[in-house]
């Protein structure tokens, strides 16, 4: 996450200064955590603005590309085709096509996609820490998280992909709707009049006409079966589905090449009383689709997706609460203020911490298939390890262990099968049982103090989050997917969602801590910058994040004495 710079107020700042006396630490501090707890009666507050933006992620099983590459982060929604596979109620309409057509190796395609996204976040944590004994400190975080996905969505790029459209007719089109019943009807006439010859014929042979009739019998009876599958089919496709060929493609060139064959054969039995065929067939798409229309696709009921537009999103609202502790282990200055500010030889210090995380943020919707949500849903415990090690007057640098372990809950979430199928039909969302996988931390700082007020900070976190684990289990019937029943199995949401990520960075910290200690500043303040990015990462969804941190750290003494 990215965080903004938020000032303090006057006020704060009046409340600040009536009450400041310095925390015992060096005379700088560093960009990143350390093992200081707060002696007794300091508090502290911190404000950080933090702006994170990614628009690449590191791939996992991605046809093409080695497991770990960087990929674009829209690339589940960059298709080649958008068929069968992404919309499985088109299967129906595909093989009504090919025995239409008299193709069993046509398939349908609605045509391509591509999608780049572009997230950014800006959190702004409000931060209060107290010090309620020489060893113990609590404190609380209180984020507010704005989120926001820049979204470029297009379709049938070059305007010839694509071979299904949307259907005329069934949009009320009144011209479609008179070509395609015309079609029916003059087939339904044509083949109705031959029959009833034919029968005629059987019944009278010596009839005039009938013995030409009756020696073209076998030919004239497979017209009448063949042109009643065709026409009924025909009628079917065009009145009944949301999609249909697009005029000038294969599909429609095929139907209306064999409804002018049906034409024909039937004009050969004109002297037989057969009314003529005059259609040259049914009502076609007039065009590819637009992304007027892939966004109706996503938003209409009528197509079983029922989500919102592909589009750019954004929120605002805060984010997870954390509340925590810090116990001082051992400290090897002996809680002496002078000797922090002055450190000489080989110094340690170490501490322990918790934390319990309350899930306030929003999640991400699952009816939209962008959002970023500005927290994660679940509540959160936490244990730290801080270690700090002081080499002389100029450098330090400290480690850090986190782990925390998410507590289980009930989301309602989109099953899909893979984790690259994301256009999931609203029939897939559902209540699922949820346990986010537990995360382990290592964190370094490395820190060299420059002066007695500034000090440069490198930082490498390395991150790996377990797989997280979905349960339950739901059949879909027939009637509600539209093709089949099916049973979704929540555990799908399983894959990928272990991941691995390495960061580096580093950053440049100013305090006046030590002026402050010598009466040569009337409020104790830092101010830090870090910059860090993910450097290397695994897993199928571990973006590549870039972050800029700002942070001020305010001091005060509440009670106690120095």
């Amino acid at each position: 996450m990215r965080r903004r710079l938020v000032s303090v107020s006057t006020v704060a700042l009046a409340f600040i200064a009536a009450f400041a006396v310095p925390a015992p630490a060096q005379r700088v501090l560093g960009t990143a955590d350390d093992a200081l707890v707060l002696p007794r009666g300091v508090f502290r507050f911190r404000t950080l603005g933090q702006w994170t933006w990614f628009n690449e992620r590191y791939g996992k099983d991605t046809p093409g590309r080695p497991d770990g590459a960087l990929e674009p982060l829209g690339i589940d929604f960059t298709l080649d085709t958008i068929g069968v596979k992404q919309f499985p109620n088109l299967a129906s309409l595909q093989v009504g096509l090919q025995s239409l057509t008299g193709n069993p190796n046509w398939n349908a395609t609605l045509g391509n996609t591509v999608v780049n996204l572009r997230d950014h976040v800006a959190a702004f944590p409000f931060v209060f820490e107290a010090g309620l004994s020489k060893k113990f400190s609590i404190g609380i975080q209180i984020p507010y998280v704005v989120t926001h996905t820049a979204t470029f969505f297009n379709v049938n790029t070059t305007g010839i992909q694509g071979n299904l459209g949307f259907n005329p007719a069934a949009f009320a089109n009144a011209t479609a709707v008179t070509q395609d019943a015309a079609m029916f009807a003059q087939f339904t006439a044509s083949a109705n009049s031959l029959q009833a010859a034919l029968d005629n014929c059987a019944a009278n042979p010596a009839a005039p006409g009938c013995p030409q009739l009756n020696a073209q019998r076998t030919n004239a009876q497979a017209l009448v079966t063949n042109s009643r599958a065709f026409a009924v089919g025909v009628n079917s496709v065009y009145t009944a589905s949301p999609f249909v060929p697009i005029v000038g493609t294969d599909a429609q060139l095929a139907i209306e090449a064999r409804v002018a064959a049906f034409k024909a054969l039937y004009g050969s039995f004109a002297a037989f009383g057969v009314p003529a065929i005059t259609t040259n067939g049914p009502f076609a798409s007039q065009n590819r689709l637009t992304l007027r229309d892939a966004q109706t696709i996503l938003t209409d009921p009528a197509f079983g997706i029922v989500a919102n537009p592909l589009q750019s999103t954004g929120h605002s609202h805060l984010g997870d609460i954390d509340i925590g502790a810090k116990f001082s282990v051992y400290d090897s200055f002996g809680g002496n203020t002078e000797a922090r500010m002055s450190p000489k030889g080989l110094n340690f210090r170490t501490s322990v911490g918790g934390m319990f995380r309350i899930p306030t943020g929003q999640i991400e919707s699952p009816d939209d298939f962008v959002d970023i949500g500005t927290g994660r849903g679940a509540k959160v415990v936490e244990g730290r390890w801080f270690g700090d090690l002081l080499v002389g007057g100029h450098f330090w640098q400290s480690f850090i262990l986190r782990f925390n372990k998410p507590f289980s809950d009930e989301q309602e979430m989109r099953i899909i099968d893979l984790p690259n199928e994301e256009l999931a039909p609203v029939y897939r969302r559902q209540t699922v049982n949820r346990q986010l996988g537990s995360a382990f931390e290592f964190e370094t700082s490395p820190r060299i103090v420059i002066n007695d007020f500034f000090a440069i900070s490198g930082n490498y976190v390395y991150r790996h989050k377990s797989q997280d684990h979905y349960t339950g289990t739901f059949t879909i019937p027939a009637a509600v997917t539209g093709f089949a029943d099916i049973t979704l199995d929540a555990s799908t949401l399983d894959l990928e969602t272990e991941t691995k990520e390495h960061r580096l960075g580093g950053g440049l910290s100013y305090s006046n801590l030590y002026g402050f200690e010598q009466g040569k500043a009337k409020i104790p303040f830092e101010v830090t910058y870090l910059h860090w990015q993910t450097v290397k990462g695994w897993g199928g969804n571990q973006p590549k994040f870039f972050t800029d941190q700002v942070q001020v750290r305010l001091y005060a003494r509440l009670f106690g004495g120095k």
